[in-house]
């Protein structure tokens, strides 16, 4: 018996359980051998013989056995209905010999369709979007080729390509996938659905590719199911799907657990993960109700951690059947450059280009000419982007003549901002929106010209095919955009922003984009004057980011003259760089509180009071929480410093050297460092002569530090606009994705 054979006819039995709701087994009926029997009732037997075979002479033999066994029975009063099923569909002739004695010569197809109509199914499927893989401009399904990528495991020790993904699947395994906005969850998905599409013969189950965010407020599996099936037009077969799925034999690839609910705010962590448990009661049940595999999909950072994660989903990790994995944040090298010469693109990507998938979506979107200018920009990534915008804004305006390109920048800067207004992290701009961002723009409504540019803007992509509602579709950009606004409402005294409510915070990019600004711009009297405008400002989100980016600039202490934050949500509160007095923080959220030599003292009057804290480094346990912060635990302490950090991560010895290098010429009291204390090793790494050379060549050619020379030798001098971003390298460490420190780590 052939292993395709076996395949064929384990099949048939599973889909014939499933039609009949009776199991087939192997039957010997008066000394004849039949493939699968099935007792409906003491008057009605169901028969069937499987083949591989394709000839005319196969069908008679077998039609002559059941022949017998059916005249047999019906001298019984017992009814056979009786099927051969081929593996390939049957010529007519084959048919016509079963016909004059009612017996079906079907393909093995023709009798899955009886048990589920996968084909039609599949066709309608994939006439529409697997969750966000759509094309950010028409909002039509990607149809761009698929980059093979490996997914890895939770603990980051394996990885496994989707080909793997798809056989733990067909082995009826649950798998969870996690990844950030534009990682490429959906079209891991939709690649998924591909593959298992071919082989659900193998499997016995029927791939199914739902998009969660279509069942927003779903209380049950079957709804689910049902208004998965009625928004492809086959409520007709939302019956026997439940079946399937009960029977095990459907593979469920569910986009976007995270899609489920609006996001969530306020102070209450517990009434947080409530209201997240209650959103998934529908995916919850569905997951319950199923018996085979499962792929679900969503952002790693909607849950605090694991432990809510497979609660929310009613699974557990103590299953040796489930399984997390991560999308992989970027592309490497050599995928990222078989994407570019996919889209017809000479150049190779450089190294400080962002390689997430959908930053490549947005590149596909270009001409070849303009993608070819910007991939090969000069500039490190703070650069990049803000030429990307220039370089989008400068495209807009030169197909519409009467269209200035400080007007597209403009309508971004105001469409970021009500962004920021929004519970949505990139926004959910309605065609109003749009037109109303470009009137306070220009102080007029848009005429074709503004219309046509309004409605191709590359950075605002499609959020579904079916509304005409858009999102920003990177958070690099959404990001820059926050903090560009911020640096110009500073510049033009724009106080009337502090009147607006801010939802979606500055994240640990756009604070050090605003404090970079801040520092190269010389704006710190006009940033403090901005925020002391008005102390009772509704705005306290804004006021909270420009003193957070403060506190990373190196400086006098600041006094802030008995100023209160109120309500806001700070990514990253640094208070070892510069002193601050008099301001207290409260009723907020602090995501990453930074005590590493912390220079806060009792005196100073600091004050962070009633503060959910959900990192704070440089703590031994909250035991250790200085006076000045009430009422506020955090989640998480880290008591490590930043040398034992550095000395005890499994860190490349370039980056070692690196970080001792910058910590000798930025960190170090005094002024330059001479070549003598920079030719050593440090943080754990031995000395390498010809490394550390590298690395300053590096540094230098860079323009972030300056060499000199006197009697005694060369002398290395930081430039100090760099201090934040060697500051943020340090204190990231492998978290950190500055292109300089990612190409540090491929020098030996």
């Amino acid at each position: 018996m052939s292993n395709s054979w076996r395949s064929l006819e384990q099949y048939i039995r599973h889909l014939g359980q499933i039609i009949w709701d009776k199991p087939l087994l192997p039957e010997r009926i008066d000394g004849v051998n039949f493939d699968a029997v099935a007792d409906i009732s003491d008057e009605e037997n169901i028969i069937v013989e499987i083949t591989e075979e394709h000839n005319l002479n196969k069908i008679r033999t077998d039609v002559a056995k059941i022949l017998a066994v059916k005249m047999k029975m019906a001298a019984e009063s017992i009814v056979v209905r009786a099927y051969i099923v081929m593996n390939e569909e049957p010529t007519p002739g084959m048919v016509d010999i079963g016909k004059p004695h009612k017996i079906h010569v079907i393909s093995a197809q023709t009798f899955a369709n009886q048990a589920f109509n996968f084909g039609t199914y599949a066709t309608l499927r994939e006439t529409n979007a697997f969750g966000s893989s759509i094309d950010p401009i028409t909002g039509k399904p990607d149809h761009n080729n698929y980059i093979p990528v490996s997914y890895i495991t939770d603990k980051a020790n394996k990885s496994l390509s989707i080909n793997e993904i798809c056989d733990s699947l067909a082995r009826k395994n649950r798998i969870i996938l996690l990844g950030d906005y534009g990682t490429g969850k959906s079209r891991c998905v939709r690649e998924a659905f591909q593959i298992l599409k071919q082989i659900y013969q193998e499997a016995s189950a029927y791939p199914l590719a739902i998009n969660l965010r279509e069942h927003w407020g779903a209380q049950s599996g079957i709804e689910i199911i049902s208004g998965h099936f009625s928004r492809l037009g086959l409520s007709g077969s939302i019956d026997r799907a439940i079946q399937l799925l009960q029977a095990g034999s459907l593979l469920l690839l569910l986009d976007g657990f995270d899609e489920v609910g609006t996001q969530t705010f306020g102070n209450s962590e517990n009434r947080r993960a409530s209201i997240r448990m209650q959103a998934l009661t529908g995916v919850r049940d569905l997951l319950n109700i199923s018996k085979g595999g499962v792929l679900i999909t969503g952002r790693p950072h909607y849950f605090n951690d694991n432990e809510e994660l497979m609660s929310a989903l009613g699974l557990s990790l103590r299953l040796k059947s489930t399984q997390v994995l991560k999308c992989r944040e970027e592309f490497e090298d050599q995928q990222a450059n078989a994407y570019l010469t996919t889209l017809g693109l000479k150049t190779k990507t450089p190294k400080w280009l962002p390689k997430k998938p959908l930053m490549f979506q947005i590149i596909a979107s270009m001409e070849s000419s303009e993608a070819e200018d910007i991939l090969n920009s000069p500039y490190g990534e703070v650069g990049f982007w803000g030429q990307f915008i220039d370089t989008v804004c400068i495209r807009e305006a030169k197909m519409h003549p009467s269209i200035e390109s400080t007007t597209v920048r403009s309508v971004l800067g105001h469409l970021a901002r009500m962004t920021r207004t929004s519970h949505r992290e990139l926004g959910r701009l309605t065609p109003k929106d749009v037109q109303h961002a470009y009137e306070l723009t220009t102080g007029y409504i848009p005429d074709e010209s503004g219309q046509l540019m309004l409605s191709r803007l590359c950075t605002l992509g499609r959020i579904e095919p079916e509304s005409p509602d858009r999102q920003f579709i990177d958070p690099y950009i959404v990001q820059l955009l926050f903090a560009d606004c911020i640096i110009d409402d500073i510049s033009h005294k724009n106080h009337s922003v502090l009147e607006h409510a801010y939802n979606q915070p500055l994240q640990a990019m756009g604070l050090y984009f605003l404090a970079q600004w801040i520092e190269t711009y010389s704006f710190e009297s006009e940033s403090i004057s901005f925020i002391h405008r008005d102390g009772t400002a509704i705005n306290s989100q804004v006021m909270a980011e420009i003193i957070a980016a403060l506190l990373l600039i190196d400086g006098d202490p600041l006094d802030f003259r008995g100023l209160k934050i109120v309500g806001a949500e700070i990514c990253f509160l640094a208070l070892g760089i510069r002193k601050a007095r008099n301001i207290e923080f409260e009723d907020g959220i602090i995501q990453l509180l930074s005590l590493d030599n912390c220079i806060i003292d009792d005196c100073d009057n600091f004050s962070i009071n009633k503060m959910e804290i959900i990192h704070a480094s440089g703590l031994s346990s909250n035991s250790a929480l200085p006076s000045w912060i009430k009422n506020s635990k955090p989640l998480k302490t880290d008591s490590v410093s930043n040398a034992t950090r550095i000395k005890s991560s499994p860190l490349p010895a370039a980056q070692k050297l690196f970080l001792s290098i910058i910590q000798k010429i930025f960190f170090q009291r005094g002024g330059g460092r001479k070549e003598t204390s920079i030719y050593k090793g440090g943080f754990g790494q031995n000395f390498d002569r010809k490394l550390i050379e590298k690395i300053l060549s590096k540094l230098i050619a860079e323009g972030i530090i300056e060499q000199s020379k006197d009697s005694s030798g060369f002398i290395y001098n930081p430039k100090r606009e760099y201090t934040s971003r060697m500051r943020a390298i340090r204190d990231q460490l492998s978290l950190s994705k500055d292109p300089l420190w990612l190409e540090i780590a491929t020098m030996n």
